[in-house]
C-alpha cells in the first residue's frame, strides 16, 4: 500500500510494525485501515511513544476499546473543513489522554468514557 510505504520511508520499519500491530492486535479498529487511519495511528504512535514503552499491553487494550470505526465515520463529517486524519486523531488522542494522562486515576462522574480504564 502506498500509504504504508510513505510512512515506512519517513519513520522506518520499527514504526510501521508498531502502527500495524496497534491496528491488527486491537481488533476493534479494523475499519481504520485506510490512508487517514494509517496516518492517524502513526501520529498517535509518535505522540505516545512513552506510553507504549511503559505499557504496550495497556496501549493495545485501550485501542481495542476505542470505537475507531465509529470515530472515523464522525470525523468524515468534517472532511470539507478539517482533514479526516486530524479530526480523527484529536478524538482518539482525547481518549488516550483520559486513559494515560495525569488525571487518569480520577473519575469524572459526567463522562461515560471513563469506563475505559
Amino acid at each position: 500500500m502506498v500509504t504504508l510505504d510513505r510512512i515506512y520511508r519517513k519513520f522506518g520499519e520499527a514504526h510501521v510494525r508498531l502502527v500495524l500491530t496497534t491496528i491488527r492486535e486491537a481488533g476493534n479498529n479494523l475499519l481504520l485501515m485506510d490512508e487517514s487511519g494509517f496516518w492517524m495511528v502513526s501520529d498517535m504512535v509518535r505522540a505516545c511513544q512513552g506510553i507504549i514503552e511503559r505499557d504496550a499491553s495497556a496501549w493495545l487494550e485501550t485501542w481495542d476499546m476505542i470505537p475507531g470505526g465509529e470515530l472515523q465515520f464522525v470525523a468524515q463529517e468534517l472532511r470539507s473543513v478539517v482533514p479526516t486524519r486530524f479530526a480523527l486523531g484529536g478524538m482518539v488522542y482525547e481518549r488516550l489522554f483520559r486513559r494515560f494522562g495525569p488525571n487518569s486515576d480520577q473519575l469524572d462522574m459526567l463522562d461515560d468514557r471513563r469506563r475505559m480504564t
